[in-house]
């Protein structure tokens, strides 16, 4: 179910209730709220610090360059990972006008996982060979694919219903599936099958998505001295996603290493902008005046620009590093340039779930309430019952700003 229909089946208030959940509404959006225009003005006030102006000298003097005009740095470092085979879509009941849309759509969620650059995704011969197999399990292992991808495509209505899974081949588990509804112009037209098959790969391939987290999963107990650099990137890209101070300090201290040793691994260096960036924002694993006092932490910034900029020089039309880019400009209170920014990175994944939610909360608590709530709502959408309840924050803040009060507590009620 997604967010709309969640938000419309919330039971009625008596007014008393009304009133009391309002009340604590307005208590928690008020403390929440006060959070994060602290975060955004604090670095104004502070502005006379040496370390908020070099950082900003940082960030003006790559804005102003041309590094955008290649697609990557020829000095680019590629770290992969596992490789995951998308197999034909079937089309169980022999459902002739269905063929060419799960043939689509296939194809799509292949390309689509390309966006993601850890990710190995396997030829599409090879996949068609492996589900010929008749062991497609075995066959699969044998070509050592790690992850795979399933799907089929049945009659619904007037339209069709695609159902889509990946499974974990190293333990034999289930970790995604996912219904998607194509209406019946979107199968006459395809456009559906282009639509569907981009939103899965995303949710997918995500970072983090259900492929990340469960090779994430698989890191606890192991030491950061231990890990690989694919390891590493899981653990940093992860770590900001849990809340917990200890994960947090254990993803900073590999994206350090990896970043030391890779200096030109623009997906490294993302990571652990957007790391340094959580820590900023929450504290994370700092002493506890920097806890208490935001102005004690705004040394950050510095390293946080820095190696997202040096990321976007790196792999410019990379959508997670963009993200990490849109971030790190966010730090410097600049409305404008951080808009701007974060239509970019949604541009390069349009349909990818955590990037509208992470960067539209951002954009409407920096003062655009419209475009940034717009933006979550988007991703609490596509992302459905997996979406993060902190992306409900924006789409509730904006209505009680508009005196909408009962939508907001529905919103705030997912949060």
């Amino acid at each position: 179910m997604d967010g709309a229909d969640q938000s419309a089946n919330a039971p009625e208030l008596s007014t008393d209730t009304s009133i009391s959940v309002v009340a604590r509404a307005r208590h928690y959006f008020k403390k929440f709220g006060t959070i994060i225009a602290s975060i955004a003005t604090i670095g104004a006030i502070a502005g006379g610090l040496a370390g908020y102006w070099r950082a900003w000298d940082v960030l003006y003097s790559h804005t102003r360059g041309d590094t955008t005009k290649s697609a990557q740095s020829p000095s680019l470092i590629v770290t992969k990972g596992p490789a995951v085979a998308v197999l034909p879509f079937t089309n169980p009941v022999k459902a002739a006008s269905l063929d060419p849309f799960a043939d689509i759509m296939t194809q799509q969620v292949a390309s689509s996982l390309g966006k993601f650059s850890t990710l190995r995704v396997v030829p599409r011969a090879l996949s068609a060979n492996i589900s010929k197999d008749g062991n497609t399990v075995e066959a699969a292992l044998k070509a050592g694919i790690d992850y795979l991808v399933t799907g089929e495509v049945r009659p619904s209505g007037d339209g069709a219903r695609a159902n889509i899974q990946i499974a974990d081949l190293k333990t034999g588990s289930e970790l995604w599936s996912r219904s998607f509804e194509a209406s019946a112009q979107g199968v006459q037209t395809e456009t559906d099958a282009y639509e569907i098959g981009d939103v899965a790969a995303a949710q997918i391939g995500g970072y983090p998505g259900p492929i990340m987290s469960a090779d994430f999963a698989n890191l606890q107990h192991k030491a950061v001295a231990e890990f690989s650099p694919y390891e590493c990137i899981v653990y940093a890209l992860t770590a900001g996603a849990t809340g917990s101070s200890a994960v947090v300090l254990k993803g900073l201290e590999c994206s350090k290493q990896l970043t030391d040793q890779q200096p030109n691994n623009a997906l490294a260096l993302a990571a652990r902008s957007v790391g340094l960036f959580v820590q900023r924002f929450l504290g994370a694993g700092l002493p506890m005046d920097q806890v208490n006092h935001a102005d004690k932490r705004l040394y950050l910034n510095e390293e946080i620009v820095r190696t997202a900029a040096r990321a976007v020089e790196l792999a410019p039309d990379d959508a997670y590093v963009r993200r990490a880019y849109a971030l790190a400009i966010s730090t410097k209170c600049q409305l404008d340039l951080y808009r701007q920014e974060a239509r970019k990175a949604i541009a390069l994944n349009p349909n990818d779930a955590r990037s509208l939610g992470v960067l539209g909360n951002q954009l409407a608590f920096m003062g655009d309430w419209d475009e940034g709530a717009a933006m979550a709502e988007k991703g609490i959408r596509l992302a459905g019952p997996s979406a993060s309840f902190a992306w409900w924050y924006a789409p509730a803040k904006r209505h009680w700003w508009r005196g909408e009060y009962e939508q907001s507590v529905k919103d705030f009620r997912h949060g």
